[in-house]
């Protein structure tokens, strides 16, 4: 038989996590490994027993079912998780001394397998975080990168290690943030038994804690952005294979050359990790927009769950006690006509009897069948023969054809394409207009005006970067946006015509520039 990592497509080792008693040989363990962690070396098997009955006293069920301990010990070290000697020095009884007692101590293999197996429990009730205090760690690190990749000629040492505290900081960044998904998902799944004190006072925190993280990521965000595109315009790509042969580890047996293009395509694709975070590719969105469109939508789970919250408290009635009530009333009827328990039936679900269909009589047949007729008291309509045999046949001629969807497709193609050159042309008619007073804009088409409100929303959410100056980038990266006072200052507000109507907001120098990072 081919053997596959050496175990021959078998490993004993985990024998005991499929066993009915995996919780007795699983606490055994436990057992070694925290006496191993306390730098011990065996331990006998009564007192392996002991510790192990010890934390099985809060489930006197499980421990009332508890196998003798000298059977588990034996079974492991058949597998290979523990290995025994046998134990001299014990003084006891004449019983004591006849039967066998052993010293048992973890394998190597048995330990790391189930350091493993509790790491692995450990993380399965982790939370994450969004950790915001992360964003100034990775804008430093990618600042310094920069700087090494600029200087003549590139510090390729700064640079690797840059390059490793950035990646070292983004991988610590995504784990976590899926992590946190994953728990705000669990915890904000409503269901009957919802503690509504602990859920409110779990909203007050998540609500503040999503805010913190949404501020940090805007306020952080454009500028990590930008730098990553000077990073690109220094040929950081290029000089990662030169980071990579200058950190290359030797191997036995493996070529420099291997070692060096392995590397690369690590760091290539660590560098592209990095970029997704804050640029879209041709079929995903930015993971900085993925988190803040999750944060949102945690938001709005939670203002949807407070609503029914207090529709429970301030509503009179609600779905439940309605169901009890109409219960209730179905209780009390008891033996009362059939015509009245249908009657309430037919009120409160407005579900009737089926309607039967039939077929033309003849006029010249006398029988009367009542629409309301059952098919069981009326005589039974008659069905030709043809019908029966062959069934309902097709209208002569060919068959319809199917439709091809490709006009539509075409269609919708020529849509989006459409949509693209307009955003595009507003985009360069609003860069091309330069600095200008909001006042001044005039009226703007519907391309035009998303645009404006777009770069609005962005730079109004950014931090001032002096006196009354806002500057920030759009999440994809296409344009850089500053706001400032205008010149003269003006008490008047701006009012810039749109076809949905009119926008006034107070005048200031807006100036819009294409940057060279835009996506096509």
């Amino acid at each position: 038989m081919t053997t596959v990592y050496g175990f021959g497509h078998r490993m004993p080792l985990v024998n005991y996590l499929t066993s009915q008693q995996a919780v007795y040989f699983r606490l055994a363990l436990d057992v070694l490994l925290e006496e191993e962690s306390r730098l011990g070396i065996h331990l006998p098997t009564g007192e392996i027993g002991r510790e192990v009955a010890k934390r099985l006293s809060g489930a006197p069920e499980l421990l009332a079912e508890m196998p003798p301990i000298d059977g588990l010990l034996d079974l492991l070290n058949t597998w290979g998780n523990v290995t025994r000697i046998y134990n001299l020095r014990r003084s006891g009884t004449v019983q004591e001394f006849i039967r066998k007692d052993f010293l048992y101590q973890l394998t190597p293999a048995g330990a790391q397998v189930h350091r493993t197996l509790t790491l692995i429990d450990q993380e399965l009730g982790a939370t994450g975080a969004l950790q915001a205090s992360m964003l100034p760690e990775v804008l430093e690190a990618l600042t310094v990168l920069v700087k090494a990749v600029e200087k003549s000629p590139p510090d390729l040492a700064g640079a690797g290690r840059a390059f490793q505290r950035l990646a070292g900081g983004f991988t610590q960044l995504t784990g976590n943030a899926k992590l946190f998904v994953q728990g705000l998902n669990r915890s904000l799944a409503v269901d009957d038994q919802l503690d509504v004190e602990a859920f409110l006072a779990y909203k007050d925190v998540v609500v503040g804690y999503l805010q913190t993280f949404i501020l940090a990521l805007s306020r952080t965000g454009p500028l990590i952005s930008g730098l990553i595109e000077q990073a690109e315009e220094a040929d950081i790509t290029l000089r990662l294979g030169d980071i990579a042969a200058l950190e290359a580890a030797p191997q036995l047996g493996v070529a420099k050359e291997d070692i060096v293009a392995r590397d690369t395509d690590r760091l290539v694709g660590q560098w592209a990790g990095v970029r997704s975070w804050f640029f879209e590719g041709p079929d995903r969105l930015p993971v900085a927009q993925t988190l803040q469109d999750r944060a949102s939508d945690a938001v709005n789970h939670i203002l949807l769950t407070i609503r029914q919250i207090n529709e429970q408290r301030f509503r009179r009635v609600d779905r439940a006690a309605d169901l009890v009530t109409l219960a209730t009333w179905f209780d009390a009827m008891g033996d009362s006509p059939q015509q009245k328990v249908s009657a309430l039936w037919h009120t409160a679900f407005g579900m009737y009897s089926a309607r039967h269909l039939g077929t033309p009589r003849p006029q010249d047949d006398d029988e009367d069948v009542l629409p309301l007729s059952s098919w069981w008291d009326s005589s039974p309509a008659t069905v030709s023969a043809a019908y029966r045999a062959s069934g309902p046949r097709m209208r002569p001629g060919p068959p319809p054809r199917v439709r091809s969807p490709r006009r539509a497709k075409s269609m919708l193609a020529a849509e989006l394409v459409k949509q693209q050159h307009e955003e595009t042309s507003a985009e360069e008619s609003m860069a091309a207009r330069g600095p200008v007073r909001l006042s001044a804009l005039g009226q703007l088409n519907d391309a035009e005006a998303e645009v404006l409100l777009r770069c609005l929303d962005c730079v109004l959410s950014a931090p001032e970067d002096g006196p009354g100056v806002r500057r920030a980038r759009t999440s994809d990266g296409r344009l850089a946006i500053t706001l400032a006072p205008a010149e003269p200052s003006s008490t008047q507000a701006a009012s810039v015509a749109m076809r949905g109507g009119r926008l006034r907001i107070a005048d200031m120098e807006l100036t819009v520039r294409l940057t060279s990072g835009r996506s096509a």
